[in-house]
C-alpha cells in the first residue's frame, strides 16, 4: 500500500496521475469518497475523510472496513491532512478530525511507502525496508 498525504489542494491527485501514468498502470479503479468491495484489483482510494462522516458507523468499525477495503492489493490511499489549523468548534467536526487521525496513523503504520504532498512537491517519509 502506498499512501499519498497531504493537505487539500496540494496537488496530491495530480502526483498520483503521474505516478500512475509513469507506472504505466492502466487498469486502476479510482473511488472517491466510497470504499471498494475487497478484491485484488488495483485500486486508488480516495475522500476518506468525506466517506468517514457519512458512514454512520463506529470508530473501530469504519477503521476495520477500511483496511478491509485495501488488503491483499496494490492500493494508492490520498489522505488530506484535517488535523492541521484552527480546531472546529462544532463537536462532530472535532471527532471527525479526531478518527480521521486515528485512522491514518493505522494506515500509515501498515503502508509500505508514504509520500507527502506539500504544494506540489513531494517527500518520501516511509519506504519499506529504509530508514526515513
Amino acid at each position: 500500500m502506498h499512501v499519498i498525504i497531504g493537505g487539500a489542494h496540494n496537488g496530491k491527485r495530480a502526483y498520483v496521475k503521474t505516478l500512475i501514468k509513469e507506472q504505466g498502470n492502466n487498469h486502476v479503479q479510482w473511488f472517491e469518497g466510497e470504499l471498494p468491495k475487497p478484491g485484488s484489483e488495483s485500486v486508488v482510494l480516495a475522500g476518506l475523510e468525506k466517506w468517514l462522516e457519512q458512514c454512520g458507523l463506529g470508530e473501530e468499525e469504519a477503521i476495520a472496513r477500511v483496511i478491509k477495503s485495501v488488503e491483499n492489493r496494490a492500493a494508492i490511499l490520498i489522505l488530506t491532512d484535517i488535523g492541521r489549523g484552527i480546531v472546529p468548534i462544532e463537536a462532530s467536526q472535532r471527532e471527525l478530525r479526531d478518527v480521521c487521525g486515528r485512522l491514518y496513523q493505522r494506515l500509515l503504520a501498515k503502508a509500505d511507502e508514504v509520500t507527502r504532498i506539500w504544494y506540489g512537491i513531494a517527500k518520501t517519509i516511509k519506504k519499506r525496508g529504509e530508514l526515513s
